[in-house]
């Protein structure tokens, strides 16, 4: 990884940081105003992202750290870690919410009060959600940052959680139906659950090397296109075993191409070499690539029977 690539993404980190702070003061006043509890709920999960947001700042750094004796592979999994914290976090709050919902239900809410001064500075959050949320996933999907991403994700269910809080605030003032603040309330504690289950199950896949089937499909393509009939030199026999692992931005390459047997070692190191660096190339971000050459045993390969007879 890059010095520039972790400085930008440290301070998309910090930057993170501070609006969730900012944005869990904005929302707490909007409930002391109004008593709603769809603002509890909305200031709830604000209060989530203020702590995601500090362990995805520590993810960052962690993972910019470069390899050592005790971590070959660098430090890019505690990105993953972070981010199956955070959809932990985000079910948690999402059942707490729905509780309290089903609670406020039961037991008939009290009228809510100061609603447009609630509404204005709920909605003053909202924007700086949205802003934040925008700028964390493309920066992160642009650099591979699981945790990035992750966090961006989050502060994106935020976004949409605080509309639903703004819509319910603007119909209660204008009809008096207060069932509607719990209700919204309950509908948000069951979004905030299923985006907390998505983030922590992509990030669980990752940890457990689960195979990215569209990484795997580029690096099919490409070798494909080396091959015989294929349309790009250098030329191979065939390929097989094609593996592909994440850890934060980095990717981890192992193929098994086959070579004309009487090839020399230092023509099959070449082919391999490029076939390394265009498929690190293909995936994008940073990456290792690692090309094991064989024996091609197929008679019938033209490959082959060209080496051979050249």
């Amino acid at each position: 990884m890059t010095l520039r690539v972790r400085m930008t993404q440290t301070t998309i980190a910090k930057i993170a940081v501070v609006g969730s702070l900012v944005i869990l003061a904005v929302k707490l006043m909007a409930w002391w105003l109004t008593r709603s509890d769809a603002v509890l709920s909305d200031a709830l999960e604000s209060i989530v992202n203020v702590v995601a947001s500090v362990m995805t700042l520590g993810a960052v750094r962690i993972s910019a750290k470069p390899p050592d004796a005790d971590h070959p592979y660098g430090h890019g999994r505690v990105e993953f870690v972070s981010a199956a914290v955070e959809g932990g976090m985000l079910i948690a709050a999402g059942a707490f919410i729905m509780i309290h919902s089903v609670g406020s239900l039961i037991d008939h809410s009290p009228p809510i009060e100061n609603a447009p001064l609630g509404i204005a500075l709920v909605v003053v959050g909202g924007l700086i959600n949205l802003s934040l949320a925008w700028m964390m996933i493309s920066v992160g999907r642009r650099m591979n940052s699981a945790a990035l991403t992750a966090d961006g994700v989050h502060i994106l269910s935020d976004s949409l959680t605080t509309a639903a809080v703004i819509a319910g605030l603007v119909i209660i003032h204008f009809t008096g139906l207060w069932w509607v603040d719990p209700v919204i309330a309950l509908m948000l504690g069951c979004v905030l659950i299923y985006m907390g289950w998505n983030v922590a199950r992509g990030s669980v896949n990752r940890l457990i090397d689960r195979q990215d089937d569209g990484d795997i499909e580029k690096l099919q393509t490409l070798l494909r296109s080396h091959l015989q009939s294929g349309s790009n030199s250098p030329k191979i026999c065939s390929f097989h075993k094609v593996r592909c692992r994440h850890d934060g931005n980095m990717h981890w390459i192992d193929m098994h191409i086959q070579l004309p047997g009487d090839m020399s070692v230092a023509q099959s190191h070449d082919i391999a070499t490029v076939l390394e660096k265009q498929a690190v190339a293909v995936l994008g971000g940073a990456g290792n690539a690692t090309a094991h050459c064989e024996p091609c045993k197929d008679c019938s390969c033209d490959l082959k029977r060209s080496a051979s007879t050249s």
